[in-house]
């Protein structure tokens, strides 16, 4: 009799074990669920936010199919001063200014004020005949940094545009010696050393000289005895402001050879690198 109460005790305890863990997997299963339902939409977000601790934003913005009127944005912080200088509905040149667009997600939003009875800056200052008014809102909205939309509301009419940065000068190009910039990523210096003995691998480093984090692809182009044979890339992914990376390759000519160090030089092909 013991021992056939023994064997229902095991088969008693063996059933409660397995409920038991039936139910376990049946909460840790709600819980990741639960868990996946919270997460994911935060994970999925792509949206553009304006940082505020830097000046992203700052610089002369226009609509290029429109040429004759423009933006300039001056950011500090959580604060965008925009001048916006445009023409009257006489074709008179125009300046409106809102000095308080205060940056939220992915823009900033002000008043829009325009400013009248000021004096030349050919004769002494009399503020005394100067009048500031109020004439309507703007709102810019980025998709980054260098594109977005400007919605703005002046004596009643409402309208938008689209402007992206204006760029009017780029920076030198130096790829005679190291250490040159290349869309604000500095190109600080490249080193040759000798893999298994046979192989040559090049190392270059670089730093992030902007205030965003970018995604470096920079290409030089292989030269063998004057003559282009190949192309090698050096990359990264999500460079901080202010941080310097490495990356190595092997260069190889167009049949697909390694080459050794001592054979080849590097020329930087800055028409086909990108700084994302």
């Amino acid at each position: 009799m013991k021992n056939i109460i023994s064997i229902y005790e095991k088969k008693i305890h063996g059933t409660v074990q397995l409920a038991i863990a039936r139910k376990l997997r049946t909460y840790f299963g709600a819980v990741l669920a639960l868990a996946f339902l919270l997460v994911s939409p935060m994970a999925s977000s792509t949206g553009f936010t304006v940082y505020t601790t830097i000046s992203p934003m700052t610089g002369l913005w226009w609509n290029q199919d429109e040429s004759g009127w423009g933006v300039g944005l001056t950011q500090q912080y959580g604060v965008i001063f925009a001048t916006l200088y445009t023409y009257d509905f006489e074709g008179r040149p125009t300046w409106y200014v809102a000095s308080n667009c205060v940056v939220a997600a992915d823009g900033c939003t002000g008043d829009l004020y325009a400013v009248t009875g000021g004096s030349p800056l050919t004769v002494p200052w009399n503020s005394a005949n100067k009048i500031v008014t109020t004439v309507g809102t703007i709102n810019f909205a980025f998709t980054d940094t260098n594109t977005g939309t400007m919605n703005y509301t002046i004596n009643g009419v409402t309208g938008s545009r689209a402007i992206t940065r204006q760029i009017f000068a780029t920076e030198p190009i130096q790829t005679g010696r190291f250490p040159f910039d290349f869309k604000g990523v500095r190109l600080n210096s490249v080193a040759f050393s000798p893999l298994l003995g046979v192989i040559c691998q090049a190392t270059l480093s670089f730093t992030n000289v902007s205030d965003v984090a970018v995604s470096p692809a920079l290409f030089f182009d292989v030269i063998v005895d004057g003559v282009k044979t190949g192309q090698v890339p050096f990359l990264t992914f999500g460079l901080a402001p202010g941080a310097t990376a490495t990356d190595t390759t092997q260069p190889v000519i167009s049949n697909g050879s390694y080459l050794a160090c001592g054979t080849f030089t590097l020329q930087f092909n800055s028409s086909a690198s990108q700084v994302r």
